[in-house]
């Protein structure tokens, strides 16, 4: 017997009217129009519409997994709450819709299903009248990943992130983190499967690495070494592309830019430039307000520096340690005077030592108070930018601009200003010298910086694609 067959003759009236089309209108009507809850059934659909586009699935198999993505979570809806479990609520609703049946199965097992319904007896006993799922099934795996890859709030994440923010709301050592990490390897192969799947498809052998500079590829003070630079270019000899995303300004680095390779594009001041072939362009908006930022910095006793497309500028009497951690990364010093108006700000530094709480703590909630985004790019900065945009904002523009399958991809970092690329990247790389921040958010834990983790993790992704296409390296998986 159909699954919706069972589960009409259970639950034979249907609780809201089914629907003979199942559209985001109708999954919309099912939630207020400010709910979170819809704000993450649509970034999931999201998800599920980069996934079906570059596995080369047919049409119909791709709209059955835009679908029962979008519709995964339509059991948490007021009006057909039925047994408080929103899994089975939802299939059964779709099942009077007469969706199709490997929707309403995957609707019905999605995600963290099967282990929950073990410590639930009444609704256990109502999942073994059905038919067991089918893990092979590409709309049910599809699903998984895709709300594994999904924050309550709507925002896409890395699975390490994920699991951060169950731990975030529930506490480290409740249900829902254990839950999820018992769900992780069902997950985790779906991802593997869609990177070899997805570099197939494509005909591309390798994926395109974004990688951070400063504490990631090159220790803080140094210049690229030998090892690095060879391995950058045996990677992109066998196919792959290798483009550099830092926070710092790219006017001073274009040397370096040139031995990576200026064939594919860079991005700097944490996605705010983009370099091309040696010309730098802005990308993506920029701080109208700086001019009252920057006076209630000095006003707080807090120095600061302000970005603009063509260099750094600054009123505050740097003193000698500030200038310091400047030359320390290699970065151009700021000029003292006023931020030219017709420049263009795109971000604003700020001196703050992750250990002066009390400063970074007001220096975030300044940025709140004007609706700007604040990350951590170093031990000593702390920097201020547009809302919504940064490193990932000129990653996700990188590869859509070239046509290229943007999960066939994987970021590297080490600092907070990294995990925006991790959250849509298709795999994500910490370096073991990561802040304790980025390392839980990351796929991949690679050697350090000082032990040249980016070069082996690139040798060991040219060493894997020698059978055709690159594999997520085991080895190295994290383990939350």
């Amino acid at each position: 017997m159909k699954l919706s067959s069972i589960l009409k003759a259970i639950y034979p009236d249907s609780l809201a009217p089914a629907a003979s089309k199942l559209t985001d209108a109708l999954a919309a009507s099912f939630f207020p129009e400010d709910s979170t809850r819809l704000a993450h059934m649509r970034q999931a659909c999201c998800t599920a519409k980069r996934v079906v586009s570059q596995m080369g699935y047919d049409a119909e198999l791709s709209e059955k997994i835009i679908t029962a993505a979008l519709f995964h979570d339509i059991g948490y809806s007021e009006r057909i709450n039925r047994t408080g479990f929103h899994p089975l609520d939802g299939a059964v609703y779709l099942a009077h819709c007469n969706a199709p049946e490997d929707i309403i199965e995957a609707v019905l097992w999605h995600s963290s299903t099967p282990i929950e319904i073990k410590e639930l007896p009444e609704i256990n006993n109502i999942y073994q009248k059905c038919p067991a799922p089918d893990f092979e099934n590409p709309v049910l795996r599809a699903v998984c990943y895709c709300d594994f890859r999904t924050s309550p709030l709507g925002e896409s994440l890395s699975f390490g992130q994920r699991i951060i923010e169950l731990e975030s709301r529930f506490g480290l050592n409740s249900i829902p983190p254990g839950i999820a990490r018992k769900t992780l390897p069902f997950a985790r192969r779906t991802q593997i499967s869609y990177a070899e799947s997805i570099s197939k498809a494509q005909k591309r052998p390798l994926p395109w690495v974004f990688c951070d500079i400063d504490g990631t590829l090159i220790e803080q003070g140094k210049r690229i070494d030998t090892t690095s630079v060879e391995s950058i270019n045996r990677y992109t000899a066998a196919g792959g592309r290798v483009s550099l995303v830092t926070g710092k300004h790219l006017i001073n680095i274009q040397e370096l830019l040139q031995t990576v390779s200026n064939d594919h594009p860079h991005a700097g001041v944490n996605g705010s430039i983009i370099s091309r072939n040696g010309t730098i362009t802005p990308y993506g908006p920029t701080l109208e307000s700086y001019e009252s930022l920057e006076n209630e910095l000095l006003a707080n006793g807090i120095h600061y520096a302000t970005y603009v497309i063509d260099g750094i500028w600054s009123r505050a009497e740097l003193t000698e340690h500030e200038l310091n951690s400047f030359t320390l990364v290699g970065e151009t010093l700021p000029q003292s005077g006023a931020t030219p108006k017709d420049n263009g700000v795109i971000k604003v530094l700020t001196y703050s030592n992750r250990k002066d709480r009390n400063r970074c703590t007001f220096v975030r909630q300044l940025a709140k108070n004007y609706g700007l985004n604040c990350v951590r790019t170093a031990e000593e900065f702390l920097e201020i930018g547009p809302l919504n945009h940064g490193k990932h904002s000129a990653v996700m523009h990188i590869m859509d601009e070239a046509g290229w399958p943007d999960l066939n991809s994987i970021a590297i970092g080490d600092s907070e200003n990294d995990l925006s690329m991790f959250s849509l990247a298709g795999l994500s790389a910490a370096v073991a010298n990561g802040a304790p921040e980025v390392l839980p958010a990351a796929d991949l834990h690679i050697p350090s910086c000082k032990e040249n983790g980016v070069a082996r993790l690139l040798d060991a992704l040219v060493d894997s694609a020698e059978t055709g296409n690159w594999t997520i390296p085991q080895g190295w998986l994290a383990k939350y």
